[in-house]
């Protein structure tokens, strides 16, 4: 995933592509936050009371999040998500475990299903999973809230990064 450096519109923009445009780039900068560490550093959590913190965690996290988001929740799917009761942060447990490389791989893959997937579905459509809130979601929700987690993420990452190696910046 090559990312963009500028995610503004050049000129206007229906909803749709505004939308696309935004996760893409949040996205695009959570590869980038990181790819180029080594296993070691990919896998190191700095903040000691947050032992599943770490960049390769974080990254095999949104890939899950994405997936159940989509699959179980707006097309009332299986949730085939690795967390369970028992083990509720399973995904960060399969970040640390996973060769890093499998990681970004991985969660390239389910990015593109997703922008695929919001590229033609109705954004007035009614979540079919289970309602767990008094009013009903809509894949635009859904939409907004995955932009909102990956970049909240990515400020994690951002920090994570810094932590590793020096590197700063988006």
């Amino acid at each position: 995933m090559t990312r963009s450096d500028d995610p503004g519109p050049d000129g206007p923009w229906d909803e749709r592509t505004l939308l696309l445009t935004m996760l893409r780039y949040v996205q695009e900068t959570a590869v980038f936050k990181v790819q180029g560490l080594d296993e070691d550093k990919a896998r190191h959590a700095p903040i000691e009371t947050s032992p599943l913190t770490t960049p390769a965690a974080l990254l095999n996290h949104l890939r899950w999040v994405e997936r159940s988001w989509v699959n179980a929740d707006l097309f009332g799917g299986e949730d085939d998500g690795p967390w369970t009761e028992e083990d509720p942060d399973a995904e960060l447990r399969q970040g640390l475990e996973l060769p890093l490389d499998e990681v970004i791989r991985l969660y390239e893959e389910e990015a593109a299903r997703t922008r695929a997937v919001f590229e033609t579905v109705d954004l007035d459509m009614v979540m079919q999973g289970k309602q767990s809130r008094d009013i009903p979601l809509t894949a635009r929700w859904i939409l907004l809230h995955l932009i909102e987690e990956t970049a909240r993420h990515n400020g994690h990452l951002d920090l994570l990064r810094e932590m590793a190696d020096g590197s700063v910046g988006d």
